[in-house]
C-alpha cells in the first residue's frame, strides 16, 4: 500500500493553457508582441508567488489554468481618458465571453465545488481590473503590453492542499476604493451586508489611505477578500508583488 505522504501528482507545464483575448479579435504583430511580454509576466510573477511562500516549481503540479488577456487598446491612452470614459469601458470589461465560464467552470470542477470557484474568482476578477484601471492611469503601465489574469489551480505537494491562484499584473499594492460604484449605486444595504462591513471595519480594516476618486472603478470589490474569509470560512489572502498580485485560496487536502 502506498504511504499517502508520498503520492505526487504530476502537473501541467506553466506554459500550457488555453489564452483568451477579450476581445477577440485579429491580433497586428505589435499586439502580438504585447500579448506574449504580458503571458511572460504572468508566469514570472506566479514564480515570485512561489519564491515568497517558500515554495520551488518542483514543489507544485497544476492542475488546470487559462490566462484572460484584455486586448484592448483603450489601456494604452487610459491616462488621457475622463473618469467617464474608463467606466463606459469597465462596463464592457464585466462581461466575460462564454469560453470563460466553460473554462473556470472545468476548473471548478477539477477543484471539488465549481459554485464556490466560480464565486470567489468573479472577486478576484473584478479586483484585478481596478487594478487594471489604477496601474493604467498613474503608471501608463499598458503602453508595452496588455493587462491580463493568469487563473491557476494547482497541488502544494509540500504542505499536502490544493491551491487556486489569480496572478494579475496590475498595480501591484493595496487600493482603498470608494463605497460607491463608478456609476455612484450604493453597496448593497441589506442587514447581513452592513453587518459584514461593520465587522470587518470594527475588527479587520483598520488602514487609513487615500482613495483616488479620479480613477474609475468596478466598485463593491474593496471587502471582497475579508467577506470571503467571513462568509465562506475559506482561507484566502493577496500577495502583493513588485509588478502585480496573486490572488490565493487554500481550498483542501487532497489526500
Amino acid at each position: 500500500m502506498t504511504d499517502k505522504a508520498e503520492i505526487v501528482i504530476i502537473g501541467k507545464s506553466l506554459k500550457e493553457g488555453p489564452v483568451i483575448y477579450h476581445p477577440e479579435d485579429h491580433l497586428i504583430d505589435e499586439h502580438k508582441t504585447k500579448k506574449n511580454l504580458t503571458l511572460t509576466e504572468l508566469n514570472h510573477l506566479f514564480k515570485i508567488y512561489l519564491h515568497e511562500c517558500s515554495l520551488h516549481y518542483d514543489d507544485i503540479s497544476i492542475l488546470g489554468q487559462f490566462s484572460l488577456i484584455f486586448n484592448d487598446p483603450m489601456f494604452s491612452i487610459w491616462h488621457t481618458m475622463s473618469k467617464q470614459e474608463q467606466s463606459d469601458e469597465l462596463s464592457k470589461l464585466v462581461i466575460m465571453p462564454q469560453v470563460y465560464d466553460e473554462l473556470i467552470t472545468s476548473i471548478g470542477t477539477t477543484a471539488g465545488d465549481a459554485m464556490i470557484i466560480k464565486s470567489v474568482v468573479k472577486d478576484a476578477y473584478q479586483n484585478a481590473i481596478d487594478s487594471f484601471s489604477h496601474a493604467a492611469f498613474l503608471q501608463r503601465k499598458y503602453l508595452t503590453r496588455f493587462p491580463g489574469i493568469k487563473i491557476i489551480l494547482y497541488v502544494d505537494q509540500v504542505r499536502k492542499i490544493i491551491v487556486l491562484a489569480v496572478v494579475d499584473n496590475g498595480y501591484g499594492e493595496k487600493i482603498l476604493k470608494p463605497k460607491t460604484s463608478f456609476t455612484d449605486q450604493k453597496d448593497s444595504n441589506d442587514f447581513v451586508s452592513r453587518f459584514v462591513d461593520w465587522i470587518i471595519k470594527r475588527y479587520i480594516e483598520k488602514e487609513d489611505k487615500e482613495v483616488r476618486h479620479d480613477i474609475a472603478y468596478t466598485g463593491g470589490q474593496g471587502l471582497a477578500l475579508n467577506k470571503i474569509k467571513i462568509e465562506l470560512q475559506l482561507n484566502v489572502a493577496v500577495h502583493f508583488l513588485v509588478s502585480g498580485a496573486v490572488f490565493e485560496i487554500k481550498l483542501k487536502n487532497y489526500f
